[in-house]
């Protein structure tokens, strides 16, 4: 394919930043004991070793999304079929997106004994090293995990390591996103609206006249209060110089320098932020919206017209898929290659774990066993969903995604998902437009940079705390820009935000330095 190499190599050759040497213990060695006993030797040198007897053990295992009905029964399953495989157990169990970082915080400060937790660069990933929440996994993958090694191309297991080491096992998927809103298909159909008119957001803003005035009690376009128009639109003009506060180390996508900006006082932000506060004036924004924390639940319930999504090709009919609702993308920024989403995905191992070497094998088979990978992502065939061929599902008779016992809507979350069947309104090209996708994509000024926090870490958890009296108004529209931005900002320069961006800065330009760009 046309530019794939170069791009690929570009995106997947990651170098993260070493500002931080961590300290050696036994809980981050990555090869702590197992309670699985060794192998026994060969009966002679042409035998086969017998295989390890592996004695019971449960794993327990946290992701974040919608808590399934389900859930329960979809383990019971998996466990069955991974009795004779690895004799594990397993407890999957998922936190609503609302209370997840409340909840896995206070599980780390609690040393709640866990195994597995999905991580992403933008969920205080490097925070969780920095602290030894998660234990770095190499010997581990090295003893377990040869044959997902083998999928997963050796450039990303380079380029997901932090410092030299390796703490989750990322996602096989694509890498590229861009962003825009979803918006309800029956709606536009209804109403005979014309996407393709569609240019920039207040494009929009006829189509949410017309269904705030014709469609009672329905959301022109949701917001929450850690999701608003920003996540629709900024990023045509802001790009994350890595895993650091929100909206601190932004660069200038337009242009090449390295150079971090104030995002706060940057027109195209405020301008943003104005049209958010334009919209929730004229009613088409929800009333709760700077309190909103089930944001999913809320575009599932049918009351929604539109909202604003990270996007893909295909991200519609996944959702769609998941929601029992179905939706139409509307692109406003290009694809882009970014650190965080080569890092978006990936399942980590608890520092309390108590058989990590189990865990490991669990995590090789999510690569390798295409029956477990769909049953985590799918559910159990027969109840969940029918195979209409080999590699396509669809819901039994009669049910839908808003009916089903569990509809996780989150394959991205697991293993290989080159391995996850495609539902039957999927495009069966689906794969070849990821890898296309990829290949076409911008690639963000510093990709591979990931900024080490641990010198400024009381100045970002005064600057979070500062940050969560305004923003949640300010990107929902609650609140006027003109009025309480400034307000923020001063608040946010007096809990140490000029020092943050400084310390970005000075490690955006050791990492240049070091890796000549």
């Amino acid at each position: 394919m046309k530019g794939m190499p170069s791009k690929i190599n570009a995106i997947l050759g990651l170098t993260v930043s070493a500002g931080l040497v961590l300290g050696g213990c036994a809980s981050d060695s990555g090869s702590q004991p197992s309670s699985s006993p060794a192998a026994s030797p060969a009966a002679s040198a042409t035998a086969t070793a017998a295989k390890p007897k592996l004695e019971p053990y449960t794993i327990k295992m946290f992701v974040p999304g919608v808590p399934q009905k389900d859930q329960a029964l979809v383990n019971e399953e998996i466990s069955k079929y991974l009795k004779d495989k690895i004799n594990v157990t397993l407890d999957m169990q998922v936190i609503d997106w609302g209370s997840w970082a409340d909840k896995m915080n206070l599980k780390y400060a609690s040393n709640e004994v866990f195994d597995i937790t999905w991580t992403t660069s933008w969920d205080n990933w490097v925070g969780k090293i920095n602290n030894k929440s998660i234990i770095q996994i190499d010997d581990l993958m090295a003893k377990h995990a040869q044959e997902a090694m083998k999928i997963i191309d050796p450039k990303v297991l380079n380029g997901i390591k932090y410092n030299g080491k390796t703490y989750g096992m990322p996602t096989n998927k694509e890498f590229a996103a861009n962003k825009g809103i979803l918006v309800r298909q029956d709606l536009v159909e209804k109403y005979k609206f014309d996407l393709s008119t569609v240019k920039k957001p207040e494009d929009m803003e006829p189509f949410f006249e017309v269904i705030k005035k014709n469609e009672p009690g329905m959301i022109p376009f949701l917001s929450g209060k850690s999701n608003g128009l920003p996540i629709a639109l900024q990023e045509a003009n802001f790009v994350s110089a890595g895993s650091s506060a929100t909206n601190l180390g932004a660069m200038d996508r337009n242009t090449k320098e390295l150079k971090t900006l104030d995002t706060y006082t940057d027109p195209r932000y405020m301008d943003i932020l104005k049209l958010a506060h334009k919209w929730y004036k004229a009613g088409y924004i929800n009333k709760d919206a700077s309190t909103l924390t089930d944001f999913a639940g809320t575009y599932r319930s049918g009351k929604v017209f539109s909202f604003p999504e990270t996007l893909k090709p295909g991200k519609d009919i996944e959702v769609s898929q998941a929601s029992g609702l179905k939706w139409v993308q509307v692109e406003f920024t290009k694809p882009l290659i970014t650190t965080n989403s080569t890092l978006g995905n990936m399942l980590s191992i608890s520092r309390t774990s108590k058989d990590p070497e189990r865990v490991m094998m669990f995590l090789n088979l999510l690569y390798t066993d295409k029956t477990l990978v769909n049953m985590i992502a799918f559910g159990i065939e027969g109840k969940h969903f029918v195979k209409k061929d080999a590699n396509t599902i669809d819901f039994p008779a009669g049910m839908t995604a808003q009916t089903s016992g569990y509809s996780l809507g989150a394959p991205y979350m697991f293993g290989n998902q080159f391995n996850d069947y495609l539902w039957a309104n999927e495009d069966p090209q689906k794969w070849d437009k990821f890898r296309k996708f990829n290949a076409d994509a911008d690639e963000a000024k510093g990709l591979g940079f990931i900024f080490n926090s641990e010198p400024v870490k009381n100045e970002i958890s005064a600057y979070n705390n500062a940050l969560a009296e305004f923003y949640p108004g300010l990107i929902t529209g609650t609140l006027d820009p003109v009025e309480y931005l400034p307000k923020m900002v001063e608040k946010l320069k007096a809990a140490g935000m000029d020092k943050i961006n400084a310390e970005v800065q000075k490690q955006l330009n050791e990492w240049a330095a070091a890796n000549k760009k």
